[in-house]
């Protein structure tokens, strides 16, 4: 994973999204400290996934679900 200043990503986006396939994630970094993370993206991505796994909240919940030992199965969903 690479780790680029958010400058150095403002002046460069082009070439740091065509090399993302070929680097993997990148770490956006400003003032030394990282902001944020730019992933390449297809049709394929699962994006709600993507963004659940990255929620306090979801996992909150998924805490909560699993120490009240209450879980509803799948089939009795529909």
């Amino acid at each position: 994973m690479r780790t680029e200043s958010l400058r150095e990503v403002k002046n460069h986006l082009s070439s740091v999204l065509e090399g993302l396939p070929r680097s993997g994630p990148v770490l956006i970094t400003k003032r030394g400290r990282t902001c944020a993370v730019l992933l390449a993206a297809d049709e394929r991505t699962d994006l709600e996934s993507l963004i659940l796994s990255t929620s306090p909240r979801f996992w909150e919940l998924i805490d909560r679900a699993a120490l009240s030992k209450r879980w509803t199965r799948l089939e009795d969903l529909r």
